[in-house]
């Protein structure tokens, strides 16, 4: 069994670079199905496109006899997954390689899983500084969280994890639960960090994206998030480095278009999404907007005034 999130995966394929457990139970079961993924008494729910429209996911809902759902992911070309209360069945397509698989699996499938089971799961990269507090930066894919963390890593940090975490509101706080730690950055960010002599591997057969999996390890133990970065969308206005406090009534709504869902229209899901996005920025120390420039020689100061905020 693998761990993922604070919750056990058990996966009949292997899942490189995923910590390992063993014994207990399993909070998920992932199996290899059979040929194609039945559509029948499936219906579309919604879709998931590029800025540009190209559709990426598409979600479709079954009710069973028995009161229960049943969701079918589908991957355009790529692979279906069949999700049935705890278990997950994956169709891959027959151009779909096992790198391709597994990435569709860890860093999309059972992320919403986990939130469709009362989690707040975002978008985020998260790192832990040299001095033992613990930074997330949350924002959309191909906003710089990945590359942001590497050189956060070169600085002395501890890289937490990649793309997605869980937040909890505590007694003490906000909980921070990692899905694993591996890294995925693109040539030039690899290049320009002198990651080049590092074991990195293919994401997928349809991405230029390269991961890197460091020795797998259970963590350590909870963490406590010190610091929320929200970052800003790149653009043509984002001239100098920019980082503020951040509060009112619109965080909450950045807050859940930055997370894992897997159905929209499930209204108790959303309810307690909502809920647990709002106890956990009631419970954050600080949360801060973070604006920066997209450009590799803008990186040191990024992270010099980084570390710099985390020593106050």
């Amino acid at each position: 069994m693998y761990r993922l999130f604070d919750g056990a995966v058990a996966c009949d394929f292997p899942l490189p670079g995923v910590p390992e457990v063993h014994g207990g139970a399993a909070d998920i079961t992932v199996t290899r199905g059979q040929g194609a993924a039945a559509e029948a008494g499936y219906d579309w729910l919604h879709s998931w496109r590029e800025k540009d429209g190209e559709l990426v996911l598409s979600c479709a809902h079954r009710c069973q006899q028995d009161g229960t759902s049943h969701y079918l992911l589908r991957f355009p070309d790529l692979a279906d997954f069949v999700i049935a209360g705890n278990s997950v069945t994956c169709h891959p397509g027959a151009d779909c390689r096992d790198d391709s698989l597994r990435h569709l699996l860890l860093d999309q499938v059972i992320p919403r899983l986990w939130a469709h089971h009362g989690h707040l799961v975002l978008h985020a990269s998260a790192v832990q500084l040299p001095d033992g507090k613990v930074i997330a930066c949350l924002g959309e894919s191909g906003w710089g969280k990945s590359t942001l963390a590497a050189a956060l890593q070169a600085r002395g940090c501890r890289l937490v994890s990649d793309d997605s975490i869980c937040l909890r509101a505590v007694d003490d706080g906000v909980q921070l639960i990692p899905s694993y730690t591996g890294l995925r950055l693109n040539d030039d960010s690899i290049e320009t960090l002198g990651l080049a002599g590092q074991g990195w591997t293919s994401v997928s057969h349809y991405s230029d994206k390269r991961r890197f999996e460091p020795v797998a390890e259970e963590s350590s133990g909870s963490l406590l998030l010190d610091t929320l970065y929200i970052m800003e969308e790149p653009g043509p206005s984002t001239g100098s480095l920019s980082i503020r406090p951040l509060a009112g009534a619109e965080l909450i709504t950045t807050v859940i278009k930055r997370s894992f869902l897997l159905d929209t229209r499930d209204r108790q899901c959303a309810r307690q999404q909502l809920q647990e996005a709002s106890a956990v920025l009631r419970a954050a120390p600080r949360i801060l907007s973070v604006a920066y420039p997209r450009d590799y020689r803008e990186l040191p100061v990024l992270c010099d005034a980084l570390l710099e905020e985390g020593r106050r």
